[in-house]
């Protein structure tokens, strides 16, 4: 029986000694896996519906810039990563170096966040979305799901076609990550007060979910 208790387990990404190849290998892994799930098609469908139009786009947790690269061909719109660790000399976009939860954020019209809310507690979630709120108007945030359904489609599914770090990597996510109900519970927190509009999906088979927060132009700012 696979345990739905919340993991605490670091990633072995998460580790500042490894190699940059080792890193760059991983990256692209994440961008592939990206793909397969969805992941990007859904940002872009998102970000050309969004109402007010997009000219800048902010992603935090950026990795080395895949997706961003993708939007900004795809939509034209200027975009700025925000990663804990340094960007390597050949990432395709501008990305800054900080800790999202608490540094001040470039302004964007759109935050997006992918894969990266597991990582966070409870308390630095609520932290980051009140930051995201001083600078951008929107905050999409994607997600894992912890539940068995994807933790057994990916050990199945993955395995082969992935190095062993991001198998392994993987696995740990899904269980680092919140229930739709406590990442509602969390968000709602967040949010209490501020007349933000939320709008909260849950992928088919559980393989992620999305919180698509957009904030009143005129809302009261934490």
């Amino acid at each position: 029986m696979i345990s739905l208790n919340r993991s605490d387990t670091t990633e072995l990404l998460e580790d500042p000694s490894l190699p940059d190849d080792v890193v760059a290998r991983a990256y692209r892994d994440l961008a592939r896996t990206h793909r397969w799930l969805g992941i990007d098609a859904a940002i872009l469908k998102r970000l050309k519906n969004d109402p007010h139009g997009v000219s800048s786009v902010l992603d935090i947790g950026c990795g080395q810039g895949a997706l961003l690269h993708k939007v900004h061909r795809k939509l034209g719109a200027s975009v700025v990563g925000f990663d804990l660790r340094p960007a390597p000399e050949s990432a395709p976009v501008p990305i800054v170096s900080g800790d999202a939860v608490i540094e001040p954020l470039p302004p964007a019209d759109v935050a997006v966040c992918v894969f990266l809310a597991h990582h966070l507690s409870e308390s630095d979630l609520i932290r980051l979305i009140h930051n995201v709120s001083r600078s951008c108007r929107r905050f999409i945030v994607i997600d894992l799901v912890r539940h068995r359904l994807p933790l057994t489609l990916f050990s199945i599914f993955a395995r082969p076609f992935l190095s062993s770090l991001n198998v392994a990597d993987g696995l740990t996510s899904i269980r680092r990550s919140y229930t739709p109900v406590e990442l509602r519970q969390v968000v709602d927190k967040a949010l209490e007060g501020s007349g933000a509009r939320v709008v909260h999906t849950v992928a088919p088979f559980y393989v992620h979910q999305t919180v698509d927060i957009s904030w009143p132009v005129t809302a009261p700012r934490p």
